[in-house]
């Protein structure tokens, strides 16, 4: 099927393969979390690769990639860093809650990654039923995992699952995030959303990063965890590390 042994090498195996990239800290000038790509042979993700997945195979598919980013990044040198890792959960509705958890675990007991290191980036949350939401939050927190919510934009919908179900983070869709520092809307928006999420307790990341301009107004909300192709682009076959130097991040 997917994802095999030949799979987890680099960008030139055939089918589906890991990259990976940084979450950056701008306190910190490090890096906070690597997360996995998953990426098809021409460089295709998330629902373009779902969508040519038979969906009673979406279960299988995302219990081997989290299996999988725990084995390649321990082999890559996540051990010797206190970066976490961030697991992507693309099909939360096609398993059970736990089941990428229990794949990553076993994996992490394996390799020597603990659970209290991984996150779990849940794409589509604001189409997951409410229970779903909630036993997968719960049950992270009880391993002593984190769980973060992967790509809340302009649709105010997707606000009131975070605030209710409580992800220790939260990302920013890259279309609400790029071009940022030119456009008034989106100002307002992160204006009003990036403290909302705080005083709930919800660290917030924003993707789609792309310049200086834009890194400068994302501090100014607050937000201090970025990703995007001034941070670094997905790599295969490596943990890449962050474009931005200590002097940038802390202009």
């Amino acid at each position: 099927m997917v994802l095999d042994t030949e799979d987890w090498q680099a960008a030139s195996a055939p089918g589906l393969h890991l990259a990976f990239r940084p979450v950056h800290d701008v306190i910190t000038a490090r890096v906070f979390a690597y997360e996995a790509v998953l990426r098809g042979p021409d460089g295709e993700e998330g629902d373009d690769i779902l969508a040519r997945i038979p969906a009673d195979r979406h279960a299988e598919l995302d219990r081997r990639v989290a299996a999988g980013a725990v084995t390649r990044a321990m082999e890559m040198g996540l051990g010797t860093t206190t970066a976490r890792l961030l697991i992507p959960i693309h099909a939360p509705n096609a398993a059970p809650a736990g089941a990428a958890l229990t794949a990553a675990t076993l994996a992490g007991q394996r390799t020597g990654l603990i659970p209290e290191r991984m996150i779990f980036g849940i794409h589509g949350f604001a189409d997951v039923p409410g229970q779903q939401l909630a036993d997968l939050v719960d049950g992270h927190a009880r391993a002593g995992a984190l769980t973060a919510f992967l790509g809340l934009g302009h649709d105010p919908i997707g606000f009131s699952p975070c605030v209710r179900y409580r992800p220790a983070m939260v990302r920013l869709d890259p279309d609400l995030v790029n071009g940022i520092d030119a456009s008034w809307s989106r100002r307002l928006m992160l204006e009003e959303l990036a403290p909302r999420l705080r005083e709930q307790g919800i660290r917030v990341i924003a993707d789609g990063v792309s310049h200086e301009g834009v890194l400068r107004r994302l501090r100014s909300f607050g937000i201090f965890h970025l990703q995007g192709d001034l941070v670094a682009p997905p790599m295969p076959g490596m943990l890449p590390p962050t474009r931005i130097e200590r002097p940038a991040a802390a202009a």
